[in-house]
């Protein structure tokens, strides 16, 4: 079904290359973020439409994300597409660990070569810096099996073990040795996301966004209040008090799509898009596409610009629903959790389930005791019946 779909279907082309930094080289301004993995036939399909960009992982998948970047590039030539994979450095101790780490990771892409190597995640300034990792770049550049560096971020993954992504990114620019971040940046959380565009444009250092769409939460929240009124289900007190808090934010999000003309929060999610390739120190916007109509939805918006009518759109709703969204790279909640409830990390997973529809395979791909087990540990001190007392900086209740 997949394979005639994307041979019988023309769906739009790229329509704006920038360059992607110092690398020199062309980037299409949508790219495929694969986190996931996607049906290969997708993927091709975003091929032929002039998508050259494809961001993975050596855990997306648990390897299976880049085998499929492997089946998706064959018969293309390979100098017109840039991939880029990470590298975690949990448990790495040597150069020689870290090279054998991207030895699999070519083995899987089945490539003589990775564009751009990333470390993934480093929780730190002082992360940022391990000289295994720069080592083993060295001799991996050396070698041919690098061509360039970079780092992603998005804030810390346990309380008082990191700092904010703000923090680690500009160091990452001060650094010198990274040509390529990838980080958090949308219509909501765009101020430490500003900052970061701003310092890596003025060192010609390459951006790539992820998380580019802040909706997912009050539109799945609309649907699970509906779902269980329709089911007369019963739900615990805390919950009750919970939805009734949101009874509002709801008649608020009403008001405002009335308001707005908006029949489909597909509308919003658009803008929220646009948003982010409006902004010329974005480079490459990585997008998730899941389906084939996801390539008609977004590949349309390539090289399209803000209007002043979306601009107004999204400047209401961040003010009516900016509370809804959870910053999770800024940091601000978990340090003042009295409980080491690692805050961040619980609502970077709890986007990942609500915006992108990971709830199939969520728990999955976390099945991984280093993990669950201190997110855990965390929330059982902190006691069900003890709830913990934060201050949230973007909430109004």
């Amino acid at each position: 079904m997949y394979a005639e779909q994307g041979s019988e279907t023309k769906y739009p082309r790229i329509k704006e290359y920038r360059t992607l930094g110092r690398t020199g080289f062309k980037a299409s301004d949508i790219g495929i973020g694969t986190a996931r993995v996607y049906p290969i036939p997708v993927m091709n399909a975003v091929l032929d439409a002039g998508v050259n960009y494809i961001d993975s992982a050596e855990g997306y998948g648990r390897g299976a994300a880049e085998k499929n970047i492997a089946e998706a590039i064959k018969g293309r030539d390979r100098k017109s597409i840039f991939i880029t994979t990470k590298i975690r450095m949990r448990g790495v101790n040597s150069k020689e660990q870290v090279i054998e780490k991207v030895q699999q990771c070519l083995q899987r892409l089945q490539a003589d070569y990775i564009d751009c190597l990333m470390l993934q995640g480093p929780p730190t300034v002082e992360a940022l810096k391990d000289e295994n990792f720069h080592q083993g770049m060295a001799q991996l550049k050396k070698d041919g099996k690098v061509r360039f560096v970079g780092v992603a971020n998005h804030g810390s993954r346990f309380q008082g073990q990191g700092e904010t992504m703000e923090k680690v990114l500009l160091a990452a620019v001060e650094d010198g040795r990274f040509d390529i971040l990838l980080l958090v940046y949308n219509f909501i959380q765009k101020e430490a996301g500003e900052k970061i565009l701003e310092a890596a444009a003025k060192k010609n250092i390459a951006t790539t966004i992820m998380k580019s769409d802040p909706l997912g939460r009050y539109f799945e929240m609309k649907a699970r209040m509906e779902q269980m009124k329709e089911k007369g289900e019963t739900v615990d007190e805390r919950t009750q008090r919970y939805m009734s808090r949101m009874v509002e934010t709801a008649k608020k999000a009403e008001s405002f799509l009335q308001k707005n003309n908006l029949k489909d929060p597909r509308e919003i999610k658009t803008a929220a898009l646009k948003f982010v390739l409006n902004n010329p120190k974005v480079n490459t916007l990585n997008l998730a596409f899941n389906n084939f109509d996801d390539i008609s939805n977004f590949l349309k918006l390539s090289g399209s610009g803000l209007d002043q009518t979306e601009k107004n759109k999204l400047a209401a709703f961040e003010e009516g629903f900016g509370q809804l969204y959870c910053r999770h790279a800024c940091g601000l909640c978990e340090s003042s959790c009295p409980h080491d409830v690692p805050v961040n990390t619980i609502m970077r997973y709890n986007h990942y389930f609500e915006a992108h529809a990971v709830k199939n395979s969520l728990w999955k791909n976390m099945q991984n005791s280093q993990l669950i087990m201190p997110i855990t540990a965390a929330i059982v001190r902190a006691g069900a019946n003890n709830p913990v007392l934060m201050v949230f900086p973007y909430r109004d209740y």
